[in-house]
């Protein structure tokens, strides 16, 4: 599939897409408690989550999830298309309910390290036949803790919190530092909606079930950084944009980093009550920022920075070399393809703004830089092969820039 995207205005109301992150952590809570959702949206991702729990029994009507009698592995083999965060969630859930699975995926998968994992796992009774995909995953945790280090991914955390969840409760131990630390507050938070005691310290959480699970039905929350794509293009355009669909499973939200990036950078960017209003500005400026633990917001903040006044420098950028692409690679040679000034220099990447120019590229297997080219092509002019790579996490992307205004072109 080829985009062809050409000068235009962005601006309108839009709902945010539907979280991923939160979409995964839902589906995977099937696992131990009742979860019915309204507005699962079938990306890639989350059709790899849906087939992961289908591996322990459980089925998906359309909107509620159905439960085995008994959690167990009900099929001895899985192939995911390329969802990191579901192989390195199912690892640690497969671990505790024991047993033997085969597990490959494509391509960038098994480009993905799970080293950390299988260290971890390794010599407390779970054996791996090799540490990278294809896999075979033999054995069971022999007890309810874990000591594992958070520098390779946050995501294993995670699916063992939902694990300990799943069998009443246990301790993860990390080994600093831990990278991408807002998604493991984020199934915590989750995991808190369901009835589960999750204490985090610095250094360990505690997960307990001491009460009752509560189930959850109702919607998956908007995701604020698939959001930003939209934002990003209304403040690139000159153009005014409301996103709503923001609120948490609690029905409030503490507004993302983006929010307050972009009003940084010289943008109208303000959020209340689940809704984040932009305005574009008639000037922007670079800003420092760090996003160790939240590394997926640098490919958010670069479309602004292609135009800003002066450098923008992205800090704590160790984790983007794992991600569906090498993002600080993909990023910077986006940015070049538009003639914009862009380099790495230590754990930073560098963007000297300017005036971007029309161009072409080829999806390298990675939607967010998809989406992060579109929203400067819109400025500049450009077109995309491969344009389908955004339904990894967000099917309605292009219809959505359409609606909103995008003079695009897909076919």
């Amino acid at each position: 599939m080829r985009a062809v995207i050409r000068k235009s205005i962005i601006r309108g109301k839009v709902s945010a897409p539907p979280s991923k992150n939160y979409a995964i952590r839902l589906v995977f809570s099937s696992l131990f408690t009742d979860i019915a959702l309204d507005n699962l949206m079938l990306s890639d991702d989350v059709a790899d989550a849906l087939d992961a729990i289908s591996v322990f029994g459980v089925r998906f009507d359309g909107r509620r999830f159905i439960r085995p009698e008994r959690i167990a592995l009900h099929s001895d083999r899985i192939y995911l298309r390329g969802s990191a965060t579901v192989l390195r969630m199912l690892i640690p859930i497969a671990a505790v309910v024991g047993g033997k699975i085969y597990i490959d995926g494509g391509e960038s998968l098994r480009r993905r390290p799970i080293k950390a994992v299988v260290e971890a796992l390794s010599s407390r009774g779970v054996a791996f036949s090799n540490n990278s995909l294809p896999t075979v995953i033999e054995g069971r945790l022999r007890d309810t803790y874990i000591e594992i280090s958070g520098h390779e991914s946050s995501q294993y955390i995670s699916g063992f919190m939902i694990a300990f969840a799943m069998v009443g409760g246990g301790t993860i131990k990390i080994i600093p530092p831990l990278a991408s630390r807002r998604y493991v507050e984020l199934t915590a938070e989750v995991l808190t909606v369901l009835g589960v005691d999750v204490k985090m310290y610095e250094n360990r959480i505690d997960v307990n079930v001491a009460e009752k699970l509560r189930g959850y039905t109702g919607s998956v929350p908007g995701d604020y950084l698939l959001a930003s794509f939209y934002v990003s293009s209304a403040l690139l355009t000159g153009g005014e944009i409301v996103v709503g669909n923001l609120a948490n499973l609690a029905g409030d939200a503490k507004p993302h980093r983006v929010v307050d990036a972009y009003r940084e950078m010289g943008g109208y960017s303000l959020y209340s009550n689940g809704v984040w209003h932009a305005k574009a500005s008639d000037d922007y400026s670079g800003i420092r920022i760090n996003v160790f633990d939240d590394p997926d917001l640098a490919v958010s903040i670069a479309p602004l920075a292609a135009v800003a006044r002066g450098e923008t420098v992205i800090e704590g950028i160790e984790n983007l070399r794992i991600k569906e692409s090498d993002r600080v690679e993909t990023i910077v040679s986006t940015l070049r393809a538009f003639g914009v000034d862009a380099y790495t220099r230590g754990n930073a990447i560098h963007i000297i703004g300017g005036e971007p120019r029309e161009t072409s590229i080829y999806c390298p297997d990675d939607h967010r830089i998809a989406m992060m080219f579109a929203a400067i092509a819109l400025r500049a002019g450009g077109s995309i092969d491969k344009a389908e790579c955004v339904n990894k996490s967000n099917p309605g992307f292009w219809r959505d820039l359409i609606s909103l205004g995008g003079n695009i072109d897909v076919f």
